[in-house]
């Protein structure tokens, strides 16, 4: 319980940051109308499920079921998924819908997506909640890696990464904020946590 205290108050810290950075008139790259809190609200699903309960199936599983949300249908599980294994959830937050995935070993990865009507600035909240993560967990080092385009299904994307190294251990985590425009729709936001070298 602790714990999720902690990893709550970090991810309010960070909203903090970025709205007292906003009304001191420094620029926060927020090009989006969507409230500060749907921002918030989706660092902080990602803190609690991919920080919290991942790599743990029995706890993400048990967490999912106590936060309320509802499997994903097998159709759209293999559309995200393809054919490797895992598991999908959807979530109705208080700002829309979000679609919650854990890919099973080899590729290991907790995922949280979410379109948003305009993008918000969630490289930086979501940079700095890895890095109070990091930090009070004792996890490692995160190191902001730099951007990358990507295709995903034939539209071009941008990935922000970062990776976390842990002293005498040649296994590493990355972690990734994925924007994916969609022509004629709202842009998808994909929050990720990858286990193992890569």
């Amino acid at each position: 319980m602790r714990l999720a205290q902690t990893l709550l108050a970090l991810c309010c810290l960070s909203l903090a940051v970025h709205s007292a950075a906003r009304a001191q008139g420094q620029p926060t790259h927020q090009s989006s109308d969507a409230p500060s809190e749907a921002q918030a609200e989706f660092t902080e699903l990602f803190a609690s499920f991919c920080l919290m309960k991942f790599p743990d199936a029995a706890a993400a599983d048990y967490y999912a079921h106590a936060k309320g949300m509802k499997p994903m249908p097998q159709d759209r599980l293999h559309h995200i998924l393809g054919k490797d294994p895992g598991a999908g959830w959807l979530y109705d937050g208080g700002f829309g819908t979000y679609a919650v995935t854990i890919e099973n070993p080899p590729n290991h990865t907790c995922a949280i997506r979410k379109r948003f009507n305009k993008l918000p600035d969630i490289t930086t909240a979501f940079g700095t909640l890895l890095k109070l993560w990091s930090a009070t967990q004792h996890a490692g080092t995160i190191t902001e890696l730099p951007p990358k385009e990507m295709e995903i299904e034939g539209r071009k994307s941008k990935a922000y990464l970062w990776e976390l190294a842990t002293s005498g251990s040649t296994d590493k985590e990355n972690f990734m904020a994925l924007v994916t425009p969609i022509s004629g729709e709202a842009p998808e936001i994909r929050l990720t946590r990858m286990l193992g070298n890569r």
